[in-house]
């Protein structure tokens, strides 16, 4: 009985049981595949992306919240969920495959054991107007106004962030990879 109540406790911490590997094998090279590739009329918007991530880190020092460093180590991770999100034409946490947050990150994570803390933020902005800055920063400022977003964005223990934009049309798709980068 104890071990069905620590089995729906994990669960519901973590949302999932671990994925086995040959399934996050599969949904990396699944990203990967997608990015180098996407749909037709979908454009991976790397100004945007670098945009983001100033932003994220003037948010930061704004509330002395300390320094968090620009990564390209799970840009693919966030790229590929925009991706998913344009496909699917949703905003989420969960790719259209079904992985949940915490196994496109350990798809990504030699070991994702060694990070103690990791978030993600996913948007997107479907205003009038062209896809430049002023939309990424409306775009931006929905993660400001979310209690949840925000609090992602300001944990202290948080030290990089790879951000990934891509525009269909007019619109933009964002997702924000936050985590604590392993010590040693």
């Amino acid at each position: 009985m104890r071990a069905i109540i620590g089995l729906i406790v994990f669960i519901c911490l973590f949302g999932q049981v671990s994925e086995p590997a040959q399934a996050l094998s599969a949904y990396r090279t699944y990203a990967e595949q997608l990015t180098r590739h996407p749909p037709e009329n979908v454009m991976v918007r790397p100004d945007l992306e670098a945009l983001l991530d100033s932003l994220a880190q003037q948010a930061r020092l704004a509330k002395k919240r300390g320094a968090m460093s620009a990564s390209l180590q799970f840009k693919t991770a966030a790229r590929a969920q925009a991706i998913d999100m344009v496909i699917g034409d949703f905003v989420g946490h969960k790719s259209l495959k079904g992985h949940s947050f915490h196994a496109r990150f350990a798809a990504f994570a030699e070991d994702p054991d060694l990070y103690s803390a990791r978030g993600e933020n996913a948007a997107r902005e479907r205003s009038d107007g062209p896809p430049g800055e002023a939309k990424a920063k409306r775009l931006f400022q929905q993660w400001l106004k979310s209690w949840g977003h925000r609090r992602n964005m300001l944990n202290k223990s948080y030290n990089r962030v790879s951000s990934g934009v891509v525009q269909k049309g007019n619109h933009l798709y964002a997702v924000q990879i936050f985590w604590t980068e392993p010590e040693g």
